[in-house]
Order: structure tokens, then sequence, then C-alpha cells
């Protein structure tokens, strides 16, 4: 199992922040590699909310079932997985002085069945497209317009 953990420190209010770190529906704003997130009930994060991901890393295109284990106003712990990948982490969202907010997002995963070997090795590229779409969030938390614009990062680098 690798861990991986990320960290930004941005000036938002915490609930602009929610609204994008802790609502798995908005990842695709921010998330290069997710291509689809189902999210039921739909809205932010509730303890039992059910998750699909699907995203493409690695040339390999993954499914990952998740399920919300909790949920408060600040903070996400999640667990899911597949017949190739078991994954539980959580997202914290924490106020700073001077209207900063700390983004803290910690992953733990593992390749299962004939990608298991891989785990090690895919790792650093995991973190650094982590680190990535960490920075994307922070430039859209940065920005200060982070509901007004609802166009996608990657539909605005296409135009």
């Amino acid at each position: 199992m690798s861990t991986i953990t990320g960290k930004r420190v941005v000036r938002a209010s915490l609930g602009d922040a929610a609204r994008l770190f802790l609502d798995w529906s908005q990842d695709a704003r921010w998330r290069a590699q997710v291509r689809r997130m189902t999210v039921e009930p739909p809205g932010p994060a509730r303890t039992g909310q059910r998750i699909v991901e699907e995203l493409r890393f690695a040339g390999l295109d993954f499914v990952t079932p998740t399920r919300v284990e909790h949920a408060g106003p600040t903070d996400v712990e999640y667990r899911g997985g597949s017949a190739t990948v078991t994954v539980h982490g959580a997202r914290r969202l924490q106020a700073l002085p001077e209207g900063r907010i700390a983004l803290v997002a910690t992953l733990h995963i593992r390749l299962r069945g004939p990608l298991r070997p891989l785990t090690g090795l895919l790792t650093p590229s995991y973190r650094r497209l982590q680190e990535d779409d960490l920075d994307r969030l922070a430039q859209i938390l940065d920005s200060g317009t982070p509901d007004g614009d609802r166009v996608t990062l990657r539909e605005r680098s296409a135009t």
C-alpha cells in the first residue's frame, strides 16, 4: 500500500473551499484524469454517500466505487475499491489566520490482482498527478471566483 499526502494553502473562505474540495461532484473541475464522477445522493459529502469515480491513469481506465465513511463540515473520510484497486483516505480543511485555508488530501492506494506489483512503481506518478490536481484546485480558489466559473480547467485549456 502506498500513502500519498498533499497540502496547499489558499486564500479563500472555508465555504468556498468546502464547496469544491468536499464535494466529489466538483472533482472534474480540478482533477485532470477524472472522466466521470457519479455521486449518490448528489451534493456535498455526507456519511453514507456513494461515489463512483471513473478516471484514466497510466494508460488504464479505473472505475472505483467508494463510500463516504465520515463527513463533517471541514473533513471527509472515504473507502472504496474494485477488482483492480483499493483506496481509502481523507480530505481536510483547516482555517488559518489572515483568511487562508489549508487543503490536505491523503490517499492510501493499493493496486490489486495482476496490477499489484505495479503499486510502488506507479506511486511517484500518482503523487505528481495529485500535486498537479491540488495546484489546479488552489488556482481556482485563489482566483476568488470558485462558483462563478463552471467551466472546467480541461475545457478552458481546449478553447
